[in-house]
């Protein structure tokens, strides 16, 4: 009796019969698949990192040459070890005698006419931008601060300063309070005039004691009126014009060619 467990499965065999597959073969397509990327590990562009590289090296070039060594005083475009022109700089000869005017005046004179020169009004005139302060030569301003002001004051010709002739506003001697000295008025006067925007000259020692020299025997106490200072050139030695009589005035007037007298009498008549 034959075993029936052991009679070979001939159906079985003969669907694998000459079927011969590789594994590999098979699975080809998949592979050639790449795998999904994963959040926070994209591969980064190569012409992206290249570009990088070149400016980070750009840039280090660029320091190197023109840092300026770094240095926190320097600015600097030149390359490295060739010194940046820096163009010299002239020290002020005078930045000692106005340091000194400015202490005097800020201690004597600003009460009343201000740290900027502005002036107040009812107290004193401006000295910002006044063509008293402007003149040509101190002579004017230098009597004033050693005899005092009284009166009204015309400044640019258009601002009275105490216009209701108030006797009450007088601007006494300021000399012995500034020092007493040719030196010190002389820095209070280079100081104002060189300050706010003012473009008057610096004054002197000697420029003072020859414009004093012909007031010597004035009292101090003597306060000068706009109508004496006019008479003073602002310039020179500062000595007082001769007043000139009605008579002396019609005959120079008379003296002069009739269309120049002419247009004298019109400007004396606005």
């Amino acid at each position: 009796m034959s075993n029936p467990q052991e009679t070979p499965n001939t159906s079985s065999s003969r669907l694998d019969s000459g079927e011969h597959h590789d594994v590999t073969e098979l699975h080809a397509a998949v592979l050639r698949e790449k795998p999904d990327p994963v959040e926070g590990f994209e591969p980064v562009n190569l012409w992206v990192v290249a570009g990088i590289a070149g400016l980070l090296f750009w840039g280090g070039a660029y320091l190197t040459q023109y840092s300026g060594r770094f240095e926190a005083m320097e600015f600097s475009e030149l390359p490295h070890g060739k010194p940046a022109p820096v163009a010299a700089v002239a020290a002020d000869p005078l930045a000692a005698v106005k340091r000194d005017g400015m202490i005097a005046y800020n201690a004597v004179c600003a009460l009343c006419h201000g740290e900027d020169g502005a002036g107040k009004a009812g107290v004193a005139p401006v000295l910002a931008g006044s063509d008293w302060v402007n003149a040509d030569g101190p002579n004017r301003l230098l009597r004033i601060v050693r005899h005092g002001l009284k009166g009204t004051v015309k400044v640019n010709k258009d601002v009275t300063w105490n216009p209701a002739n108030d006797a009450s506003i007088v601007m006494g001697s300021q000399w012995d309070a500034i020092g007493g000295t040719n030196e010190k008025l002389a820095a209070v006067l280079t100081y104002i005039r060189s300050s706010w925007g003012n473009t008057g000259a610096a004054v002197t020692p000697q420029m003072v004691a020859d414009g004093l020299a012909a007031v010597k025997d004035r009292s101090a106490e003597a306060n000068w009126t706009q109508e004496e200072l006019l008479q003073v050139p602002a310039g020179g030695a500062g000595a007082p014009v001769a007043a000139v009589t009605p008579d002396q005035l019609k005959a120079q007037l008379q003296a002069l060619p009739a269309e120049q007298r002419q247009a004298i009498i019109k400007e004396l008549s606005k």
